[in-house]
């Protein structure tokens, strides 16, 4: 492991946040824990970031033919090297396939729309069909409240697509130090592994709230989990016409059924 970032200032407690912006740099992927029946707006939507030699997670927020955008943070494509991402069976709905010829699939993908200041980026591929699921974003921009019950999602030292449950504890506003002032963090509970960067947040009823970005020490040995929030989710959604443009046909198609 290898971080990807360094310790900033901000927030409106003005604590000091040991951001460990980091990104696994794991060449091969182990064995993949199977997405359970129930799982389409999560783990199926869940993908496999790629930048050079370095590895992160992210979530696909829109598919049409032609057209896929993948939501991820923004230092997971900081690395030199060709952007692709990896597509698994279960991004399809083959898991229970007999035969793992052909996979993980290796797409190539540009950065679509980026802002570093809260570190989010958005991935474009193209010349696809539409991919059957898609993580759909929660309404309103309001964060979820402290106590909320959330469930991250993300290749865990980019090896493992892991779930895990905490909550939120608070809502902060820091600065990242990139010059465009401070943004919505919401601060969870527990900590994301390494490799969890660029995953996303659920709610219960499986509608997106925030992305992995990182992990924070408040207090010294004890951490927490960072993650962008879904008002700096929208708001760069909102910087690009094609973006809003392609996720409103996404969102018009048919929902794939529950398995």
């Amino acid at each position: 492991m290898e971080p990807a970032g360094r310790s900033r200032r901000g927030g409106r407690a003005g604590f000091l946040l040991g951001l460990a912006a980091w990104l696994a740099l794991a060449p091969s992927l182990g064995a993949l824990d199977a997405p359970r029946p129930g799982d389409d707006a999560t783990y199926r939507p869940t993908v496999m970031i790629r930048k050079g030699n370095a590895v992160g997670s992210g979530t696909i927020i829109a598919s049409v033919e032609d057209e896929t955008l993948i939501l991820t943070a923004s230092h997971v494509v900081d690395e030199p090297g060709p952007l692709h991402v990896d597509l698994y069976r279960f991004n399809l709905g083959l898991e229970r396939t007999r035969t793992a010829s052909g996979f993980p699939r290796r797409l190539a993908a540009r950065v679509a729309a980026r802002d570093v200041d809260s570190d989010l980026a958005i991935l474009r591929v193209r010349g696809q069909l539409a991919f059957p699921y898609v993580a759909r974003l929660a309404r309103g921009d309001e964060p979820p409240p402290p106590g909320t019950a959330v469930t991250t999602i993300g290749f865990d030292k980019g090896e493992q697509i892991i779930g895990f449950s905490t909550r939120i504890k608070s809502v902060e506003r820091i600065d990242m130090d990139k010059g465009g002032g401070d943004r919505p963090f919401l601060i969870t509970e527990h900590p994301p592994e390494h490799g969890r960067s660029g995953g996303g947040l659920f709610r219960l009823d499986g509608t997106l709230v925030g992305v992995c970005v990182g992990r924070a020490e408040l207090f010294k040995g004890r951490k927490i989990g960072l993650f962008t929030s879904l008002a700096n989710v929208k708001a760069l959604i909102r910087s690009d016409d094609e973006i809003v443009e392609s996720l409103a046909r996404s969102n018009a198609r048919p929902r794939s059924p529950a398995r």
